[in-house]
């Protein structure tokens, strides 16, 4: 059962999703790591989340989101179902 609650500011809602960073570098090494910024979030910031998004879901590109990824990390973010 999942006991997390979403991660951003003022929010109490349960959280519905492990937030992760990914990338693929031209090495073709794989990049996937928890979002530190914001580890988990609920169903309603994913969806504020991505329509916030500013750049391309691309790999080797700096995404920039309301809630995620806001140390810049290359790459971009990736919702995994609690």
């Amino acid at each position: 059962m999942n006991h997390h609650l979403c991660s951003v500011q003022n929010c109490s809602n349960h959280a519905t999703a492990e937030v992760m960073l990914y990338d693929v570098y031209e090495s073709g090494e794989v990049f996937l790591e928890r979002d530190f910024t914001c580890p988990y979030i609920c169903a309603k910031h994913v969806a504020e989340n991505e329509a916030s998004l500013q750049g391309a879901r691309t790999p080797g590109t700096i995404t920039k989101y309301t809630y995620t990824n806001q140390h810049l990390a290359q790459g971009f973010t990736i919702y995994r179902p609690l």
